[in-house]
């Protein structure tokens, strides 16, 4: 099915999409945003997928962080703002409420998807007679960002509460899965896991594309240490800038950051502190040079010809859901580094690890090397293993292979088929 032309609110107010081209089901994708994070990249996924065999629309609550091919695609935006106050949140609150239920029952939505808490809320209090599907893409009992008097309501009623009235929720990991059943009471039953998936071909082909002549003698002449990821508290680049400083020996060894976020300036400002030079992509006056420690490249959309020219992919993430960036490092043939986070990245690179608390000690595992948690007691650790595998081509070379192998894993053309079934078995949960 071709994308729908660029809808308004008051176009699907006033259309009704389903009589456009006859399909068996309706279905509504609902997230928040569009920023640029993994449960966004899902988001985009699923309707260009769900598109091609059903009516689909997309819904986001404003167009914040949408790129300008968002706007041309069968996505349309609610633009209800989040709210200043607790007064004005749960007015705007309502408001998406009521703007998303009269969608659901003028397009005859039988499914209703939706990525991330706040659309979840939205979507089980704008229920009618859909399918309801909650898709969950983190920790809830580890993000440190769910904190204070709101985290305390929020851990205590608004998640047991809301998800305990959700008939099938999906989770990216199992971690996730047996943390809402143990932590917060969820039935079992009502919950599967679906990986996040990879479109291998397209990522292989996108790893062809140039980099500029100057980025590309700082990949070929130094050696690359790389991750890329949001510039934020979840990620903890600050001990992953105390690791880098840490390694001995470095002088043709680089850090390049791909990403962007709300500590970029505190994190420029940190290398500073640790002595470190930092390029970065945001100060025009700054030349380029190969005399740097730090690279700070900005955000990619297209990551993959940085990171299949970089020799370690490094991950020191304090929680995770189901990184999609150490799968894609992975399928560029970069061997990865990643803290043992609560949740997911035990399950891609050491499935077979199954102790209930993070590792303390460095894993070789078959598809990648599990670490501690990233802080001041493990940066030795980190550093001393950085070298180690750097000095090791026989260990590269063994991961670069297996990892790769393992991304295969997690193709689209296998897991699409689930996104299939979850349809079906909601359905007849739901009748």
């Amino acid at each position: 099915m071709e994308n729908l032309p660029h809808l308004s609110l008051n176009d699907l107010f006033t259309s009704d999409i389903s009589q456009t081209n006859f399909k068996l089901k309706n279905i509504l994708l609902i997230i928040p945003n569009l920023g640029k994070g993994g449960a966004q990249q899902v988001f985009r996924d699923q309707l260009q997928f769900y598109s091609k065999k059903y009516t689909t629309i997309g819904c986001v609550f404003n167009w914040d962080g949408a790129f300008e091919d968002d706007r041309d695609s069968n996505i349309f935006s609610l633009d209800i703002p989040g709210g200043k106050n607790w007064l004005s949140k749960i007015r705007c609150f309502w408001r998406r409420v009521v703007a998303v239920r009269k969608i659901k029952k003028r397009h005859n939505i039988d499914f209703s998807i939706s990525h991330l808490e706040g659309a979840d809320y939205v979507n089980l209090f704008s229920r009618q007679n859909e399918n309801v599907i909650c898709w969950i893409h983190g920790s809830k009992m580890f993000d440190e960002n769910i904190e204070g008097a709101l985290g305390i309501v929020r851990k205590k009623i608004l998640i047991p509460l809301t998800y305990g009235l959700s008939k099938c929720i999906i989770t990216v990991s199992e971690g996730i899965r047996q943390e809402l059943i143990r932590n917060f009471g969820i039935s079992a039953g009502r919950i599967r896991t679906i990986y996040n998936s990879f479109d291998m071909g397209e990522i292989l082909k996108k790893t062809t594309e140039n980099l500029s002549p100057s980025v590309l003698t700082l990949f070929t002449e130094k050696t690359i240490l790389i991750t890329h990821c949001r510039l934020s508290r979840q990620k903890n680049l600050f001990s992953l800038i105390d690791i880098f400083k840490g390694i001995q020996n470095k002088s043709d060894i680089k850090l390049v950051v791909l990403g962007d976020g709300e500590l970029r300036e505190d994190l420029l400002n940190y290398c500073r502190s640790k002595d470190l030079g930092a390029y970065s992509i945001w100060n025009q006056a700054m030349p380029f040079s190969l005399y740097y420690d730090i690279y700070f490249f900005g955000y990619e959309r297209n990551p993959y010809p940085f990171l299949s020219h970089a020799s370690l992919y490094l991950m020191t993430s304090s929680w995770e859901g189901f990184p999609l960036s150490l799968c894609e490092a992975m399928a560029c043939n970069v061997p990865v580094l990643s803290s043992d986070c609560y949740t997911g990245p035990r399950e891609i690179i050491s499935p077979e690890h199954n102790e209930p608390q993070p590792v303390q000690e460095p894993i070789i595992a078959r598809y990648g090397i599990l670490m501690p948690l990233a802080g001041r007691n493990t940066i030795k650790i980190w550093a001393n293993m950085i070298n180690a595998v750097l000095n090791n081509v026989a260990l590269q070379t063994e991961l670069k292979q297996q990892g790769k192998n393992r991304v295969h894993t997690f193709d689209r053309k296998n897991i699409a088929s689930q996104w299939i079934d979850v349809l079906e078995d909601s359905s007849n949960n739901h009748s």
